[in-house]
């Protein structure tokens, strides 16, 4: 298993920020792909626990929340027809569709399209690929530093209902690898004039916010019963698997640079 991961990660790695430095279409088209891959994921697993989704209402959402920073004129519109399709689904279909799975809807829909937005943004800023480089950087260090204190000194369980093999030793190595890879790259490279405490907060937040992205889709998938969120990534499971820290990361990494770039 460990083999496995570490060669889709000498693999995949290079191939996203490839597709990430084309910027443009290849930016979007790939963070869109991700969404819906994404979507299709959780859907799955809400409907491994007996509910029910509004596949395209929720699929309608998604792409109305991902593409509504480049095409504001049609966000309102878009959420008018997405609240009006699931108004006709619980109609039209009651009491096959309940309120419940609206909800699971709704959910879903809004937080990977919602948060995935914040990156297609990204590319509207001057030097993006930086930017992005520096979000999914500060993901990989908090979940490589949680996963080695962990390893090593791990013994207080932080969450055990969520996800027992999480543990206050492995958040405090999240949290201060983080922190090092804030500095290391504000000290790297010219992202303008910040002092100390700005970048501290960054990786400090950086940190909190993607374990508490890691023990949400650890809940989902726990309320589930499955073990990963899917299996389209060798070694990593699925798209949540490895991205669910990440879709907390970017939008604080988007509003750093936005008050402080």
């Amino acid at each position: 298993m460990f083999k496995t991961r570490l060669i889709t990660s000498f693999v995949g790695i290079p191939l996203l920020l490839a597709i990430l430095y084309q910027g443009g279409w290849y930016w979007k088209g790939f963070f869109v792909l991700l969404a819906i891959m994404g979507l299709f994921e959780f859907n799955r697993m809400i409907i491994n626990r007996g509910h029910k989704v509004l596949q395209l209402p929720g699929y309608f959402l998604l792409l109305i929340l991902l593409l509504g920073a480049d095409y504001p004129q049609y966000t309102l519109p878009g959420i008018y027809l997405f609240l009006v399709m699931t108004l006709l689904y619980f109609v039209l279909g009651y009491p096959r569709f309940l309120p419940l799975d609206l909800a699971w809807t709704l959910l879903g829909s809004s937080y990977i399209g919602f948060l995935l937005s914040y990156a297609i943004q990204i590319a509207d800023l001057s030097q993006p690929f930086l930017i992005i480089l520096l979000a999914f950087l500060l993901t990989w260090a908090s979940d490589v530093g949680g996963y080695l204190f962990g390893s090593v000194w791990g013994k207080h369980k932080m969450s055990p209902l969520l996800s027992p093999g999480k543990s206050w030793e492995g958040a405090a190595g999240s949290l201060l690898l983080s922190l090092l890879v804030s500095l290391a790259f504000f000290k790297l490279f010219d992202l303008g004039q910040l002092g100390i405490s700005p970048v501290v907060l960054l990786g400090v937040a950086a940190s909190i916010l993607a374990q508490c992205g890691d023990l949400f889709i650890s809940g989902i998938k726990r309320y589930s019963a499955v073990k990963d969120t899917g299996k389209i990534i060798p070694g990593h499971g699925g798209v949540l698997d490895r991205f669910d820290a990440f879709l907390l990361v970017v939008p604080v990494v988007y509003y750093f640079f936005v008050y402080w770039g």
